[in-house]
């Protein structure tokens, strides 16, 4: 009986000196780091073929105010809006030994989904992931081979994040 007395009050030791920590206290404005890119080989709905490039970077947020719901389309988030979307990517082709940004006629733009977390503590820490196509056959070659992204990410306050560069990828 005193061994089992013993090992419930060191239980309960442990579990009061873990409940007490001490909660950390982030930034509201959201911070971003890239974490890796993946690519590989794959075929679209129309059979065309693909490279998909996946981007994966860790946001932390002091009051979670991260991502859109699907409904959030009114106010600063409506479809005319630069806020309509949330993660913003710029590609940068590498020529000779220098990056150069291209310009796209279509922005890689993104929406991230609704991420806040529920409960008092609103801290923020995840790993998003977004896949990037690139389609490509005879006719319409790959539009470069060696480049990377800049992005950022913009709070549902509007508050926008720093700015991080990928690794270089290579096609």
């Amino acid at each position: 009986m005193k061994k089992i007395n013993c090992i419930l009050t060191s239980t309960l030791i442990i579990i009061s000196l873990y409940s007490c920590r001490k909660i950390e206290n982030y930034s509201e404005i959201p911070e971003i780091s890239f974490n890796n890119i993946f690519v590989t080989d794959s075929v679209d709905v129309l059979n065309n073929r693909t490279k998909v490039v996946e981007l994966s970077f860790i946001v932390i947020d002091g009051n979670g105010d991260i991502g859109l719901k699907e409904s959030d389309t009114i106010g600063p988030y409506n479809k005319d809006s630069i806020y309509y979307y949330n993660l913003f990517i710029k590609e940068f082709e590498k020529i000779g030994d220098n990056f150069y940004e291209v310009s796209n006629k279509f922005p890689r733009n993104y929406r991230v989904p609704y991420l806040t977390p529920e409960g008092q503590n609103k801290n923020l820490k995840a790993n998003i992931k977004v896949n990037i196509e690139y389609s490509y056959n005879d006719r319409n070659p790959l539009p470069f081979n060696i480049f990377k992204y800049e992005f950022f990410l913009v709070d549902r306050q509007l508050q926008h994040s720093n700015i991080d560069t990928s690794s270089t990828i290579f096609f």
